[in-house]
């Protein structure tokens, strides 16, 4: 009965993909005229004269001449209107703006430069050449008529020019279609456990020891801080996370001493972090992070002078979590030098790990 079963399970699946097969249509990368990218961005094919003369100052061309080129590509749409604005990064880091108003041919805007020679030496020559296309092209706008255009060749002074360009024709169908990317961040509440250990060495002329110990417990609570870098749609970000943190027990430095039980540190961890999968649909995050470490004793637990002499413990701190809507699961390894860097004779560190939840409180848009 069971291998009936698995038979009727596998022929009806084959069935559906088979006539999933069949209906799937395939496009051809001539067939894609523009595609968005989570409704933020937008591109459209678009043949080109792309200006490729080299822009870095030390790759100049000794010549007023323009290397332009004939091809095809997709543009990032930023504004769309009576008067469209395009923009193209190309594999040399060459920013490129386009223009295109009404039924006419789309033109680059011209921002060039060249190197010139003369009797008293060689100088770098910078032609705005797009001011006066702009110039042209917004002529029969009358906010703009008879002003000078001096506009900075970024985006942040073109997009606007553009869309008041627009807006005086009375079309208020003009949209930014690729919005420049704001610098998000979100709150977190944290809490986490985990188990430390320890290992110190005492190396004097006359003897040495060493003391370790493992399976200890220590917990964390606290807030932080994730901004996202812009333009790196959500992938990548600076972490900052502000904790208390609490130790079972200090290291062990002499075996005659006290050692201090029940101590407690304020943390600081700053760091990247990096989604290496990201289902927005679904707010599902997994993600890595890294990150500098410093915690500072904030109470002396033990009368023995030595411990008084401990300073802040600096060290690093790697984690792999996963974000499921406004919840974080993360487990993480950290380690630092256990505050011994004062005593040139002891020499040490504290491993940790950790199991943590944190939950996002909200982000800014």
């Amino acid at each position: 009965m069971k291998k009936l079963l698995f038979s009727l399970f596998i022929t009806v699946l084959s069935h559906y993909s088979s006539k999933a097969q069949k209906d799937a249509i395939k496009y051809r990368l001539s067939d894609i005229q523009s595609f968005a990218i989570n409704n933020e961005a937008t591109y459209v094919r678009k043949k080109i004269s792309l200006d490729i003369t080299p822009h870095m100052s030390a790759k100049l061309l000794h010549s007023y001449d323009r290397v332009l080129v004939d091809t095809t590509v997709f543009l990032k749409q930023l504004i769309k209107g009576r008067l469209n604005l395009y923009y193209l990064k190309d594999g040399n880091t060459k920013g490129h703006f386009f223009i295109e108003k009404l039924n006419e041919p789309i033109q680059e805007l011209i921002d060039h430069r060249f190197l010139r020679k003369t009797e008293s030496g060689t100088f770098e020559v910078h032609l705005d050449t797009y001011n006066k296309q702009l110039y042209d092209l917004c002529e029969d706008c009358s906010n703009y008529s008879g002003k000078i255009f001096k506009y900075p060749y970024q985006e942040t002074a073109l997009s606007p020019l553009i869309l008041k360009y627009n807006l005086f024709f009375g079309d208020n169908k003009a949209l930014e279609l690729s919005k420049k990317e704001k610098f998000k961040y979100t709150f977190f509440l944290h809490a986490a456990v985990g188990t430390y250990s320890f290992n110190i060495d005492r190396n004097l002329s006359y003897y040495s020891e060493n003391y370790n110990k493992s399976g200890l417990k220590s917990a964390s609570v606290g807030a932080g801080v994730l901004f996202d870098l812009p333009s790196k749609r959500g992938r990548l970000g600076i972490k900052i996370d502000l904790l208390y943190n609490h130790y079972e027990e200090d290291v062990q430095l002499y075996h005659t001493y006290e050692i201090p039980t029940n101590t407690s540190y304020l943390g600081l961890y700053i760091g990247p972090q990096y989604s290496i999968y990201k289902n927005v649909p679904k707010k599902i995050n997994v993600y890595l992070n890294a990150g500098l470490s410093l915690e500072k004793r904030l109470a002396e637990k033990s009368t023995d002078f030595i411990y008084q002499g401990l300073g802040n413990a600096v060290g690093y701190k790697l984690g792999i979590g996963t974000k499921i809507s406004r919840m974080n699961v993360e487990l993480s390894y950290s380690k630092t030098d256990a505050g011994l860097r004062p005593f040139v004779y002891i020499t040490g560190n504290i491993q940790k790990v950790s199991l943590a939840l944190s939950y996002a409180l909200g982000e800014n848009k």
